[in-house]
């Protein structure tokens, strides 16, 4: 257990780092922001298709329920977040494209903490799953949150936020990765013939956030011009949780 409260403080306190660097270094994270929207993306997408569908996919001989369970998790976190725009009236990504009022970084706060919350189920339910999906689980999770948390974090210092408060809430919130981790690993170990259905659903999610979260906001912030800027930035990402994750089935 003390394994999985790693891979959840990984998860979470990990993705502060670009936040950290952008209270300091606000030209540095400016300047690399589109590598790390590439990033970001290529490590959920390599996550989804190379460390949890394949071994979902092993653990069933039909794959066409994994295949609806994938397609249920993509669906889903699409209607929720649907749900929280119109609740929240956010963008649920990296970037948020809204008309920024005195109200806007509460309502990150409430988004991003229950975004953790999810991400932290998702860590538990890889862990419990295989022991060596936890750490390229909690790695993806990390580079996707890198970007995310930049942008909350420019949002509420030009609301006036002081650097302290800012950098203490973002870890509070970075830290629901914990129970959201415990709840799925033994909510996993009660359900475990359904283990690899959840696992299909924690694949859409990924696939989810990479292809309608991070590449189009990747598009969005990149001139047409930048090719090699954008794309080697997002194969890095999939090649290094791919060949992490070899590593650690050898």
């Amino acid at each position: 257990m003390n394994t999985l409260l790693l891979y959840s403080l990984i998860g979470g306190v990990l993705s502060l780092v670009g936040g950290v660097l952008l209270l300091w270094k606000p030209t540095f994270t400016e300047k690399y922001m589109t590598a790390l929207l590439g990033f970001g993306a290529g490590a959920f997408l390599a996550a989804a298709f190379m460390d949890i569908l394949p071994e979902a996919l092993q653990k069933l001989t039909e794959p066409q329920p994994i295949m609806i369970a994938v397609l249920s998790g993509f669906l889903g976190f699409f209607i929720l977040e649907r749900l929280l725009m119109r609740l929240f009236h956010m963008h649920n990504g990296p970037l948020v494209h809204s008309e920024h009022t005195e109200s806007l970084p509460y309502l990150l706060i409430l988004g991003d903490s229950f975004h953790n919350f999810l991400d932290g189920i998702v860590i538990g339910l890889a862990t419990i799953a295989h022991p060596i999906l936890g750490l390229p689980t909690a790695l993806a999770v990390a580079a996707h949150e890198l970007p995310q948390e930049m942008g909350d974090f420019s949002i509420m210092i030009r609301q006036g936020w002081s650097k302290k408060m800012v950098f203490g809430i973002n870890i509070l919130q970075s830290l629901l990765t914990i129970p959201g981790a415990y709840i799925g690993y033994y909510m996993g170990g009660v359900v475990e013939p359904y283990i690899p259905i959840l696992l299909g659903v924690a694949a859409g999610i990924f696939i989810y956030i990479a292809a309608t979260d991070i590449l189009p906001e990747l598009h969005h912030n990149s001139s047409h011009k930048y090719f090699f800027r954008v794309v080697i930035p997002t194969l890095l990402g999939v090649i290094f949780v791919s060949f992490f994750s070899s590593l650690e089935r050898q």
